[in-house]
């Protein structure tokens, strides 16, 4: 599927989950509840690293979805990703 792509992060507010990401088209900041923090719904996100959503900046228009690919928020810990450069110091 070729859908418009943003970066997002998961909330903890209040004991529940929420997918938090800046939409590319109209640049806003989205937010989809996905249940309780330590539910079903938002460990397989967390596992395969992205949700499809729908855009509701686009209302009905077809193709009103978009992944929203989440960031862990911090450099490493993500298995299978670039290793890190080397510094040198001068």
């Amino acid at each position: 599927m070729n859908v418009p792509r943003g970066r997002g992060r998961i909330l903890n507010i209040d004991g529940r989950a929420v997918v938090v990401a800046r939409c590319p088209l109209c640049h806003a900041e989205h937010r989809y509840a996905k249940g309780e923090a330590s539910g079903e719904e938002i460990d397989q996100i967390r596992v395969q690293g992205f949700t499809d959503e729908w855009m509701p900046c686009q209302m009905d228009l077809p193709g009103n979805f978009w992944r929203v690919v989440i960031s862990t928020g911090g450099r490493g810990g993500r298995t299978g990703g670039r290793p890190a450069r080397a510094t040198t110091a001068a």
